[in-house]
């Protein structure tokens, strides 16, 4: 079974619907992102606020005792990144991160 490394240079999840071997690799880490607790928060907070930036994510998790350091907020949101349920944007000095279509499903979980 192929690994991440396999599939490094696609960008997008239609890449990976090209093959089985890829589709069954990006459904497994969208599921992975989707049910994980922090995760779904995130989700959650982004689908309600709209556009938001990492340090706004930040302080609101920090606040609610849901991760402790900037590092898990990080890893969370290149996870997130990774599945395609979220998308980063640079505006001057701030990351700001938007729903995409795959994130929207945070609207069905409950």
């Amino acid at each position: 079974m192929p690994d991440e490394f396999d599939f490094k240079k696609y960008k997008s999840f239609e890449e990976y619907a090209k093959s089985v071997e890829g589709y069954r690799y990006i459904h497994d880490v969208y599921l992975k992102a989707v049910n994980h607790p922090v995760r779904r928060e995130i989700l959650n907070i982004i689908n309600e606020r709209g556009d938001v930036s990492e340090d706004f994510l930040f302080s609101e998790l920090k606040k609610q005792g849901t991760i402790k350091n900037i590092k898990d907020l990080q890893y969370n949101l290149d996870y997130l990144l990774k599945a395609f349920c979220i998308k980063r944007i640079e505006k001057m000095d701030a990351k700001i991160y938007r729903l995409t279509k795959n994130g929207k499903i945070v609207d069905y979980l409950e």
